[in-house]
Formats: C-alpha cells, sequence, structure tokens
C-alpha cells in the first residue's frame, strides 16, 4: 500500500475514532508497527493529527468535550481493567467523588454493593448508582452540559462544601510532564480543582494516550494526585517527571 494511501486510511480512522493505536492501526492496514510510526510522523509534521504514547489522536481531540457515548467506546477494555484495578481503592463506610469520564463510569458498574456515599456530578453516574441501594449517590447540581451530561458551575462547585471527600476519582484529557492535568473545558477543569483540594485522596484512572498531551485547562499540577492507574507504561521522561512529585504509577495488565 503507496504511503498516500496509508495516510488516507489513518485519517478515515480518525475521522471516526478520537484516538488510534499503532498496534491496531499496524494490523488493519497490513504494515509493521515502524510504519505506522513514520505515518504518524510525517501527518503530525503536516498538523492532522498528534501522537500520543502508543498511538495518535486528533489534532483537536484533546481540546474538545465530546460526547460521552463517543468517549465510552474508546479504549473501552483498558478502562474496564483500569476500573477493575480502582475497586481496591474503595472502603466500606468512605464518601467518595466520581468525575463524569467514562472510565469512572466503568469503575460505577463495577462497584459492589456496600455502606458508602458517592458525590458525582454525572448524571450517568448517578442512574448507574441508583441500581445499588446500600450506596448513597449524591448528584451535585449546577449547570448541565449535554456533551458529558454533568452539571459543573456555581451551584456545583458550592455542594462541595457540604461534605468530607475521603478520595477522588478523576480522569483527564491529557498529562502533561510538567504543566499537569488538564480538561477541555474551564467548568470542568474548575470543578475538578476544587475536588482535589477537597479529597484526603486523589486517584487518577486514565490509559496510556493521554500521556504527554495538554488540552485547554489545566487543573491542578501532577503532584496534586496520590496514584495513576494505567493501561500501559508511560514513556520514561513523563514516568520519571510523576515520580519526581511523588506519584505512584500503577499499570495495569490487560
Amino acid at each position: 500500500m503507496l504511503a498516500i494511501e496509508r495516510h488516507r486510511q489513518l485519517l478515515k480512522l480518525l475521522q471516526t475514532q478520537e484516538s488510534v493505536r499503532t498496534a491496531d492501526v499496524a494490523r488493519a492496514l497490513g504494515v509493521t508497527e515502524e510504519t505506522v510510526r513514520r505515518d504518524f510522523e510525517k501527518l503530525e509534521s503536516d498538523g492532522v493529527l498528534q501522537r500520543s504514547h502508543g498511538g495518535a489522536v486528533r489534532i483537536e481531540a484533546q481540546r474538545r468535550e465530546f460526547p460521552v457515548r463517543e468517549r465510552a467506546a474508546q479504549n473501552a477494555a483498558a478502562k474496564r481493567h483500569i476500573a477493575q484495578a480502582a475497586l481496591k481503592l474503595i472502603h466500606p463506610g468512605q464518601t467518595v467523588f466520581f468525575d463524569p469520564s467514562t472510565t469512572i463510569q466503568e469503575l460505577a458498574r463495577q462497584l459492589v454493593e456496600q455502606p458508602l456515599t458517592v458525590l458525582t456530578n454525572s448524571l450517568q453516574i448517578a442512574m448507574i448508582l441508583a441500581e445499588k441501594p446500600t450506596i448513597k449517590t449524591v448528584l451535585v447540581g449546577g449547570n448541565l452540559m449535554p456533551n458529558s451530561l454533568s452539571c459543573v458551575g456555581w451551584g456545583a462547585e458550592q455542594s462541595l462544601d457540604l461534605y468530607r471527600v475521603d478520595s477522588a476519582f478523576i480522569s483527564c484529557r491529557g498529562i502533561d510532564p510538567e504543566r499537569g492535568l488538564s480538561e477541555a473545558t474551564e467548568e470542568q477543569a474548575r470543578l475538578k480543582r476544587l475536588v482535589l483540594e477537597r479529597a484526603e485522596a486523589a486517584y487518577l484512572l486514565a490509559d496510556a494516550s493521554k500521556c504527554g498531551l495538554a488540552s485547554n485547562y489545566f487543573f491542578t499540577r501532577n503532584s496534586g494526585i496520590d496514584a495513576w492507574i494505567t493501561d500501559a507504561p508511560p514513556p520514561e521522561p513523563l514516568k520519571a517527571s510523576l515520580t519526581a512529585q511523588g506519584v505512584r504509577i500503577e499499570v495495569i495488565a490487560a
């Protein structure tokens, strides 16, 4: 297959997906992973995609808030494994915060019934937990964001002052080695910053496609989280930076 045809196929994939993995593209196109990486380099230099650890993302993917159903389909297997690993961090009697990310939605699905209070600004997570009567669910109200089906704004932010948060479980749109974690919208970033200021412990649940990316709004330095659960080892520069800032990195086996 000629390079120009591979590039066309790659861009077609990125029109329907937020991100692609090098190994998956190589299998789909019948070429080596090294060939795909060279294609990524060329297309990144053309300004039509951005390389990430293990793959590539649409150039605007880390800067837009995509509909929640579209995001749920991305890296679904990795999200399930990450969520399963995070279950051990939740204990009966705690008050925890779940953000509206699709990885945390998977955590809510896997959560076993137990005496627990879950604060969330996600309508979908609230609906998932409504089927688990031993879990007290507090929906943090505010202005509804249609794409993420989540509540943000002054009402949501003020609600946080009523509760003590033992642990916060969050995701993000990008993990920059120096500037930290970022989100696509100012409202989500501001709410997550306030949550992390109030939480006794903070856990990042994010797959490796977020490595080295930066979205529009930074909401915490990497030192603001205690641990990051992910599906693949991050690049050495990012790993070294996070480790130096006191972040424990847990890579789960798929």
